[in-house]
């Protein structure tokens, strides 16, 4: 059983977690996300500080197409297999919303299951990652990436950030029904998917209060609400924004970045604890 609480008050908070696309078609790294070359990522986003890394295979893009279990199986499976090999002592997510997927990556060590549809897609996955003594990533969204950004999906009432409280709340109880335990959750607002820029804004600047929930994780690296606000539109070159957005959850204690850029990321917070 992978005990998260351990590991995560082992070492300086937030954890940054390298996102290893094996997709082919990442909405920041496009073709250069491709399989064949994420195991090289991988090991160079450890040597960049990673404390976990986060391996998906099926991009969640908007409008990002489905692909079967098979295929995205394949694609992970050399990845997490080669980082095993290389640094055994890694701690590994899988981000994928397939019961079938995250079985088949927990048989070869992996620790986290990081679920982008928050067990609306598979809601089998809660078991599987309870059964493996995994930890669990419930992140909100709403809707599929064909269809997250239709205007009915980003509708949330008066306020934003209880809406996706409640939701992901709801999540957690079916977890905790499946047989995780609350130890084991984390929570993510899900920047982004089903989001518009200001509600993405807003959930950041409150994101303190996620914590009535338990651990959080952020994803905000290089998105598009990012893009918006710098009028920048190549992912790649919203870095600053990116480790503004870093900073700023470091002082609301969040527990997880989710990020690309991982040594920038981990210069900025070291240069941050320096300075405290």
């Amino acid at each position: 059983m992978f005990d998260f609480n351990t590991f995560l008050n082992a070492r300086p908070r937030p954890l940054v977690m390298g996102i290893v696309n094996a997709t082919g078609d990442s909405f920041s790294e496009g073709a250069c996300s491709a399989p064949e070359t994420a195991l090289d990522r991988a090991l160079r986003l450890l040597d960049d500080g990673a404390d976990v890394l986060d391996i998906g295979g099926e991009s969640t893009r908007p409008g990002a197409e489905v692909i079967d279990p098979a295929t995205e199986i394949a694609r992970i499976l050399p990845v997490i297999e080669g980082v095993r090999r290389a640094r055994p002592g890694a701690v590994i997510s899988i981000d994928t919303r397939k019961s079938e997927v995250a079985a088949a990556a927990l048989e070869k060590g992996v620790q986290i299951v990081n679920d982008v549809a928050m067990l609306r897609w598979d809601p089998r996955l809660a078991a599987v990652a309870a059964a493996a003594g995994a930890a669990l990533v419930l992140s909100h969204s709403r809707g599929t990436p064909q269809t997250m950004r239709d205007p009915a999906f980003c509708e949330y009432g008066d306020d934003v950030v209880d809406a996706v409280i409640a939701e992901l709340d709801r999540a957690r109880r079916h977890a905790l029904e499946a047989g995780m335990t609350e130890e084991g959750l984390i929570y993510d607002p899900g920047i982004g998917f089903a989001k518009t820029p200001a509600q993405d804004w807003e959930l950041l600047r409150r994101v303190d209060e996620f914590h009535r929930l338990g651990a959080v994780l952020v994803g905000m690296s290089r998105k598009s609400f990012l893009g918006v606000f710098l009028e920048q539109p190549e992912p790649a070159a919203r870095l600053g924004g990116t480790i503004a957005a870093a900073l700023f959850l470091a002082e609301r204690e969040v527990e997880i970045l989710r990020v690309h850029d991982v040594r920038q990321v981990c210069d900025a917070l070291r240069v941050r604890r320096e300075l405290l």
